[in-house]
């Protein structure tokens, strides 16, 4: 299933090492990501508001990026067709109104459900131990 998408906020590209570095919720949802694989900084994505997430494997996703116009390295893409709030209407059989995004990383990926936008900003963090 193709999927329709572009890059939403923070514009610049990311390398194929960028991944989900954590993810805390608790009404609101806070995903921070790497820049690539080595360093301990990149971006958080905060959701004030949340209707539903999910965290894939990106290779679970591969269908999504398979689409010639995919727009490939943007780490936050809002979805207008194509993505999960689609497979939900399939396997339901009913479509309910989504806002939906997904957070893009070689390693994972977080697909949000959600009306408001997400505020994104540059962030650093220490290592993990």
């Amino acid at each position: 299933m193709p999927i329709k998408a572009s890059p939403f906020g923070f514009q610049k590209q990311f390398d194929w090492g960028a991944d989900i570095h954590s993810l805390d919720y608790d009404g609101s949802l806070l995903i921070r990501v790497l820049r690539n694989r080595n360093k301990n900084s990149g971006i958080e994505v905060a959701f004030s508001q949340v209707d539903g997430f999910r965290l894939l494997d990106e290779i679970v996703l591969a269908h999504y990026w398979a689409a010639e116009d995919f727009p490939s390295g943007y780490p936050v893409l809002e979805v207008f067709d194509g993505g999960w709030a689609k497979e939900e209407h399939e396997r339901l059989g009913y479509a309910r109104q989504q806002r939906e995004w997904i957070i893009v990383t070689a390693a994972t990926c977080v697909s949000v459900f959600s009306t408001h936008e997400p505020e994104i900003r540059d962030a650093a963090w220490p290592a993990k131990a």
